[in-house]
């Protein structure tokens, strides 16, 4: 085997030269020199003039490995896909035989992606279990924590006095101090304590820090977080010196009463957008049944019915304006709200003017406008006349069919007295305005006129505060009362005319 590892495999292999040499070889008589300061200096000696004969050593070298690099880069790209597929091993062996063409390696590579076996999933876990093993116990830990020191904050805050040096006695009788003689650095800072840098206490831990690792927790604060009342922190008002009005703490223990009063906030409060919103949302639930109703109003006048007027439409649409107004500002309130620009929050406010915006166009401004009074009684006086004229004609086929049969009308009983309303008929259904039976009964002791009078008193109270389903509700049940009363008054008046036609 040939002492260079790049000589051409196409030369023959001499039997001398089976040995693979190792070590620092010198490029020209491959003499292995043990060490790179031997090769150095023996390159300097001994081929100093051989400079030119070197450089064209080492490229025909480098073209040589590179050749045979390229070419087992091929070869592995071309055998994996001839390997799996028999096209593929049968252009191998075609090209064996004495072809000189080789597939490009963009082909070879397409071929190799084709004849790849998708990947299969792998197992999967579910660390959901191991992740709750491990945070119950620090959230646990943590909770025991702050209930300790809150139920420190309590004592100590409860009978704190006034002095300064009664209330230090009063802190270390409370929560016992470590003893800090055998303490020479700080825990957080790992600065040594000397005359300039004194030792201080957590009042609620008793561990020492060094005053710049100190933190301070405000009285009003403290009494807030131990739920004492404001009579009990009282006394601690006449403190005047700013140091005595906080509670000095460490990180930790002010870290933990943070994340407490944090979390207290985030279930009891809520964000000023949220509130915002909440509100527009409740104005925008409560504006849609009478944008439903507005529209069933205008629709029953241009039918010419009279249950609504035209002051109950036009007072209802200015309850629509007002709450219209109301949503406007808040939406516009929502965007004076501060938030840091480019972010979630900025976006969501945008959102919500945007939805709020096209809510008051699209629903509220885009209502149908009120018809004119004239053309409101053209409509009516053209129903009337059409009942009229159909009541008419039911009478005459009910003449004609009786004809028919034989029959005649009785004495006395004409058309107009049969139980057909007609003309000043149907106004008196619709204002009520019939004239009194001639009964020994008079309308203040008539339960019926009682009853509509009492109907008309809801009616009247439901359209001032703008509850116009019971409007509707009452004046059904008020003409149904009507009709009532005005069929008695018929029968009345034909059976008084019966009595003077026998008599």
């Amino acid at each position: 085997m040939s002492g260079n590892p790049f000589d051409s495999t196409e030369e023959e292999p001499s039997a001398s030269s089976d040995e693979i040499l190792e070590g620092f070889l010198c490029p020209i008589c491959r003499a292995d020199l043990k060490s790179i300061d031997f090769l150095t200096e023996h390159f300097a000696r001994q081929h100093a003039e051989e400079q030119d004969a070197l450089k064209s050593v080492f490229k025909d070298i480098f073209t040589k490995a590179k050749q045979k690099i390229l070419n087992n880069f091929d070869d592995e790209r071309i055998r994996v896909p001839s390997a799996a597929s028999p096209a593929a091993s049968a252009s191998n062996a075609a090209s064996s035989n004495g072809a000189s063409a080789k597939p490009s390696s963009g082909r070879a590579q397409l071929n190799l992606y084709q004849n790849m076996s998708k990947q299969t999933a792998g197992a999967e876990r579910s660390y959901f279990d191991y992740f709750q093993t491990v945070r119950n116990p620090r959230l646990e830990r943590y909770a025991s924590e702050t209930n300790k020191l809150i139920i420190r904050l309590h004592r100590l805050l409860k009978d704190l006095p006034t002095d300064a040096v009664q209330r230090k006695q009063h802190e270390q009788q409370t929560v016992p101090w470590l003893d800090g003689s055998s303490v020479k650095l700080c825990p957080s800072c790992a600065k040594s304590f000397h005359i300039a840098r004194r030792q201080h206490h957590c009042r609620l831990c008793g561990g020492i820090m060094c005053n710049d690792c100190s933190r301070f927790l405000q009285l009003e604060n403290a009494l807030h977080l131990a739920s004492l009342s404001s009579t009990r922190g009282e006394p601690l008002q006449q403190l005047q010196h700013p140091d005595y009005r906080a509670i000095r703490l460490c990180q930790h223990c002010l870290w933990l009463l943070d994340t407490r009063q944090d979390m207290h906030e985030s279930r009891t409060c809520r964000p000023l957008l949220a509130q915002v919103y909440e509100e527009i949302r409740q104005l925008q639930k409560q504006v849609t049944p009478d944008l439903e109703m507005y529209l069933k109003i205008v629709n029953s006048l241009h039918e010419g019915e009279s249950i609504f007027t035209l002051a109950d439409a036009g007072a209802l649409r200015g309850k629509i304006g007002q709450v219209a107004e109301k949503i406007d500002l808040r939406s516009k309130r929502i965007l004076t709200i501060h938030s840091e620009p480019g972010s979630r929050e900025e976006a969501l406010k945008k959102a919500i003017r945007l939805s709020c915006v096209q809510a008051i166009k699209e629903r509220m401004l885009s209502l149908p406008p009120l018809p004119d009074e004239g053309y409101i009684r053209q409509i009516q006086e053209r129903k009337r006349i059409e009942t009229e004229q159909r009541i008419l004609t039911e009478q005459r086929m009910a003449m004609e069919a009786h004809e028919r049969k034989g029959l005649t009308i009785q004495a006395g009983v004409t058309p107009e007295s049969r139980s057909f309303a007609q003309g000043s008929d149907l106004q008196s259904l619709n204002n009520w305005s019939a004239p009194q039976a001639s009964t020994t009964v008079t309308m203040v002791d008539d339960p019926l006129i009682e009853q509509i009078n009492i109907i008309k008193g809801y009616i009247k109270q439901a359209r001032e505060d703008l509850n116009f389903d019971v409007v509707e509700t009452l004046e059904l049940n008020l003409r149904e009362l009507q009709r009532e009363v005005y069929e008695r008054q018929r029968q009345s008046s034909n059976s008084a005319r019966t009595a003077q036609s026998d008599s």
